[in-house]
């Protein structure tokens, strides 16, 4: 069963805040972030990212966990992670100043984490092509698996279906993708597919641009050979 819908309300006032929306995206990647990294990619003093993080505990938007002397805050909330993902920050149409910052855009429309999928082109192709190969079916704007697909996930990826099915989320979601356009695949399902592209080295993180991903080599020849996808 998925999580509640939080208030409408609270998710407008964290919309309309730009250091708030910041630290959620922040979160967007899926990993841990500290209070002073938190801070830091804000802009703001430690004491304002605490204050803003206490209240996403409190809203079960966000989680922290302990180890050892620091804290670790991950984003907890999948129905969040898609309203930001919809109004992240970097999809604003600012005008770039520097040659560095339109790279920085050019990465992440590329290909990016969203909270615990893949997103972006490259993120939207690989669903383009499990819909083309009929291993997903897109029904008004709602992904679903297929029994061809089924066999697909299991044997080709090792990803075990009926385990996914029973977990306390959405099993596939329909994640809008803000620079595509179009949906991309997320859940339990879109967050196995990712964590198998991690597994087996398919996907690195881009060390300089927060959120935005990178192929491998071997990751490009799997797209190539697997699931015809020619970037």
């Amino acid at each position: 069963m998925s999580k509640k819908m939080p208030n409408i309300t609270t998710i407008a006032s964290a919309l309309t805040n730009a250091t708030k929306l910041t630290i959620l995206d922040s979160l967007m990647d899926g990993r841990g972030h500290t209070l002073l990294e938190l801070a830091k990619d804000s802009n703001v003093t430690p004491q304002t990212a605490s204050f803003h993080l206490k209240k996403f505990v409190e809203l079960n938007w966000v989680r922290v966990e302990k180890s050892g002397r620091f804290h670790y805050f991950f984003l907890e909330n999948e129905q969040v992670a898609e309203l930001i993902e919809m109004f992240s920050p970097v999809s604003f149409e600012a005008q770039t100043v520097s040659m560095k910052q339109a790279l920085e855009a050019d990465h992440i429309r590329n290909f990016r984490s969203c909270y615990d999928h893949m997103a972006g082109h490259v993120g939207r192709e690989i669903t383009a092509a499990l819909i083309n190969h009929d291993f997903l079916a897109e029904n008004k704007h709602k992904l679903q698996l297929t029994a061809s697909g089924s066999l697909f996930f299991e044997q080709q990826l090792n990803i075990d279906i009926a385990q996914l099915r029973q977990q306390k989320r959405q099993f596939i979601t329909s994640c809008l993708d803000w620079s595509e356009r179009k949906y991309h695949t997320g859940g339990a399902l879109g967050h196995a597919l990712y964590h198998f592209f991690q597994s087996k080295y398919f996907v690195l993180p881009n060390k300089n641009v927060r959120r935005a991903l990178s192929l491998t080599p071997n990751g490009t020849r799997f797209l190539n050979d697997i699931l015809d996808v020619h970037l």
